[in-house]
């Protein structure tokens, strides 16, 4: 099998393309090491929404590719308490008063490394957040953030691993806001087009999309539907098979392919979101370590997936997209 890792240039940014046989993945650290294209080879298709050019990725980049949200999604009024420490995010998501998605997907990454050998082709991805005096304004820990990304057959792995570097503990929340083309097939019919979720509980928003602290039992989720003709910005607890990973799904009949995006016990929680208008031509299944507002809900940890870095501790958080004919 040949496999290749090399820089290459996206939308005249700095990138690296890794390459085998069924998969071509295009990473640009500059932008929040973003993976903002990946492509099936047998069926000659681009599975991830990616830009044409640079000014439609900076009037929306969480549509695009797979940015890194660290915290993922909302805080309400951008606050919350956490070890007697009150920490303040910005506001920028004004008509609903919350902070959206974290502070690490504009920041600018340094590539570690990128190699390739007979197996798989991967790159290797650092921030270190002491070198960002504005993260250190809003969220002063110590802390450095590795992500590999690995092809390896039909896969593509993603690793991510947290350190906390300092003397106190840190609230720890990851997700990926991972935007699929949607449908796959050239003739843009999504009917044919059905994902799925390991999940039964939905959880009920207010409207400003928060959490109650409620939820409803639902099946629709589970044995697949199309995401066509209802606005979706919904949030489901995973359930986890016997491995400890959740698993979801997108087939498409008509482009022959099955997509499943498979995230170890961290990830607890999953969003689905289409997009604001109905002729979007994405769907983002994004896998969470924690729940929207999960530092404020008067839920158990264990729920809402809130967790806590110790001193000097770190945690590996690993997720994969599978590909295959249907």
């Amino acid at each position: 099998m040949s496999c290749t890792a090399k820089k290459s240039r996206f939308l005249n940014e700095e990138a690296i393309l890794m390459e085998n046989e069924y998969l071509e993945a295009v990473l640009v650290p500059g932008w929040g090491s973003n993976l903002i294209s990946l492509k099936w080879k047998p069926g000659g298709l681009s599975l991830l929404k990616t830009p044409e050019t640079k000014e439609e990725y900076d009037a929306n980049p969480f549509l695009f590719g797979i940015p890194i949200l660290f915290p993922p999604n909302r805080i309400d009024q951008g606050r919350f308490t956490y070890d007697g420490k009150t920490y303040q995010l910005p506001i920028n998501e004004k008509p609903l008063q919350n902070h959206l998605h974290g502070f690490l997907h504009d920041k600018k990454w340094t590539l570690i490394k990128a190699e390739a050998d007979d197996q798989k082709s991967m790159a290797q991805t650092v921030l270190h957040a002491d070198e960002h005096p504005d993260i250190q304004s809003i969220f002063p820990h110590s802390f450095s953030i590795v992500i590999t990304y690995r092809l390896e057959g039909k896969q593509l792995q993603m690793d991510a691993s947290v350190v906390n570097h300092g003397k106190e503990p840190m609230p720890l929340g990851l997700g990926y806001h991972t935007s699929f083309r949607y449908p796959f097939n050239e003739k843009g019919d999504k009917a044919q087009c059905l994902f799925s979720l390991p999940t039964e509980k939905q959880w009920v928003l207010t409207d400003r999309l928060l959490p109650t602290g409620e939820y409803h039992v639902t099946e629709e989720f589970k044995t697949g539907r199309t995401a066509a003709g209802e606005r979706l910005d919904d949030i489901f607890a995973a359930e986890v098979d016997q491995e400890g990973n959740s698993t979801a799904d997108i087939c498409d009949r008509l482009a022959d392919i099955r997509l499943s995006y498979q995230c170890d016990s961290h990830f607890k929680h999953w969003v689905v979101y289409n997009g604001t208008s109905d002729d979007s031509d994405l769907l983002c299944l994004e896998p969470y370590t924690w729940m929207t507002n999960a530092p404020n809900l008067d839920l158990p940890h264990e729920v809402t997936g809130f967790q806590a870095l110790g001193p000097r501790e770190e945690a590996v958080m690993k997720s994969k997209i599978i590909i295959g004919g249907v």
